[in-house]
């Protein structure tokens, strides 16, 4: 059985979601997970293709001709990648060419064909080449919110005592996705929150399959169900976010109509007002940032086959009128960083400011990181010596996502005492009240230090020893060393959070659990209070 390699890259995260469709069809669909988890050379080549594609190298082509050699796979889902975007361009010459290639393949998989089809399909689905925008549903628009503030407040209240489950990136459909939510619904939660990431693109079909049908089926499976709370990660926007939004319109992630989320953001509230949780959405602006600027370059180029000289990215995005311009990736936002939507801030804010409570913030990205990058670097100013030197007056740090501090960061601590976030398919407990250690110490009134950031993106995406994500490439020291994931035949294991609220003013208890393969039985890693 193969293991979920996501992509970043969102054109080849695109083509995986279109293998693996496929594949799953030819299977039948007979399971939660259909087309991940199949171990054959289509989708074998298909990994070292996209793995070749997130590094910039175009795959020569090989000297084996038997389509069951994974290099004359890798080679044909490179040639049918890039032909659907030769025809998505109108590019009469590429696909000329490509198709002489395709001739000395003609034994090849039919289902390429099919996979190119269902390429089409997906990248139709996101707005982008049509001068569109992902899909969100604002609370000041008047075809949403209509500018009430209580759009997109969940009517529904969590009992004063509540037991709630915490899940990461879950949705991958597959065997340790379900171990993982039997092990949380051991404890009979009264809601599960989830903080984002559908693979691989978040398409109907992996909506389906892979969240609603994970839910469904252990909810079946273990006889007990619980309304999913949920925030959009970046894979959700692959396709815009439109199947994530008719999946909380189904309502079938509620187990009352008055559980209904309305928006990919949420304020879900205890029924003694002591405790609200707001779920946030960063994948709006998030979702673009995935890859590096050059690693995006050179993936478009391999796909248009097209001369490096000639530029790909047009100034503007594409319209309508200009449908006939290289399939392009989405514009960024204007941000180096990920970031909230301005309303979405206003909207939040006001949660917190009317609210006497505590809160909990619930995101798919990180506000700060020990291994990967989310800021930007410091600035640099010239020295008395002439030489440079870090800008004191430079709050920005590589591994710190200033741009969401400065949205909410004056919350944290009198209002805010902890945040949850996934991303990164890891268990980062993280120290309590991080500060950037040469931050100055006047920069309190601008950043307030956050009482509890933990990452908990690890229910399901597996991760392997060698991946090393323990490593302290940036100073986020954790709490303790000795809380982390244990190993297993080479791989950490994956996991999920039980938190518990006593009710009133009394101090909630959150324990990090872990299971083992696909084995439910929860084992735990570490135990603190939020208060």
């Amino acid at each position: 059985m193969m293991r979920v390699r996501p992509t970043e890259n969102i054109l080849g995260a695109l083509w995986k979601s279109a293998v693996t469709e496929v594949l799953a069809r030819q299977a039948g669909a007979s399971t939660t997970a259909p087309g991940q988890d199949i171990s054959n050379s289509v989708l074998e080549g298909t990994e070292r293709y996209l793995d070749a594609l997130d590094h910039g190298r175009a795959l020569k082509a090989p000297a084996g001709r038997s389509d069951t050699d994974p290099d004359v796979a890798a080679y044909l889902a490179q040639l049918h990648h890039q032909l659907a975007c030769a025809n998505l361009n109108n590019d009469p010459a590429l696909q000329a060419s490509i198709t002489a290639q395709l001739q000395q393949y003609k034994y090849g998989n039919p289902l390429w064909q099919q996979m190119l089809v269902q390429y089409f399909e997906y990248y139709a689905q996101y707005p982008y080449h049509h001068g569109g925008k992902p899909k969100y549903r604002s609370w000041q628009a008047p075809e949403f919110g209509k500018g009430d503030p209580q759009y997109a407040v969940i009517p529904w209240r969590l009992p004063a005592k509540a037991r709630i489950a915490i899940v990461g990136d879950i949705g991958t459909g597959t065997d340790d996705a379900a171990a993982v939510l039997v092990a949380a619904l051991s404890f009979r939660p009264d809601a599960i929150l989830h903080v984002g990431d559908v693979y691989y693109s978040g398409t109907t079909f992996e909506v389906e399959h892979r969240f609603l049908g994970l839910f469904e089926s252990v909810f079946k499976a273990q006889k007990f169900r619980a309304p999913v709370f949920t925030v959009p990660g970046n894979h959700e926007y692959f396709v815009g976010a439109g199947p994530f939004l008719k999946c909380l319109d189904s309502g079938r992630l509620a187990t009352s109509p008055d559980q209904h989320q309305s928006a990919s953001y949420f304020c879900l509230r205890t029924e003694d007002n002591a405790w609200q949780f707001l779920g946030m959405d960063t994948g709006f602006y998030g979702h673009t940032m995935a890859v590096t600027p050059a690693a995006e370059q050179a993936a478009l180029q391999i796909l248009h086959g097209r001369d490096p000289a000639v530029p790909l990215s047009p100034p503007a995005p594409p319209t309508t009128a200009q449908a006939k311009l290289p399939v392009e990736l989405p514009a960024p936002s204007g941000d180096p960083v990920v970031s909230l939507r301005d309303d979405e801030v206003a909207w939040h804010q006001q949660k917190l400011d009317q609210f006497a409570g505590r809160s909990i913030l619930l995101s798919h990205h990180q506000l700060y990181s020990a291994v990967q990058v989310c800021g930007v670097a410091q600035a640099t100013v010239t020295g008395a010596d002439g030489k440079a030197a870090p800008d004191a007056k430079d709050f920005n740090r590589i591994w710190v996502n200033t741009k969401i501090w400065r949205q909410i960061g004056k919350n944290f601590g009198s209002r805010v005492a902890a945040w949850f976030w996934g991303h990164e398919h890891n268990l980062g407990i993280y120290q309590d009240a991080y500060r950037p250690a040469d931050w100055p110490t006047d920069g309190d009134n601008i950043f307030r230090t956050l009482p509890k950031g933990r990452c908990v993106g690890h229910s399901a995406i597996p991760v392997a020893q060698t991946e090393n994500p323990y490593a302290q490439t940036y100073p986020v020291p954790l709490k303790d060393a000795k809380y982390q994931l244990g190993l297993t035949a080479g791989w950490y294991n994956r996991g999920f959070q039980i938190l518990e609220l006593a009710g009133g003013s009394n101090a909630s208890t959150v324990r990090y659990f872990q299971v083992v393969g696909v084995d439910p039985k929860p084992g735990l890693v570490y135990q603190e209070q939020i208060i």
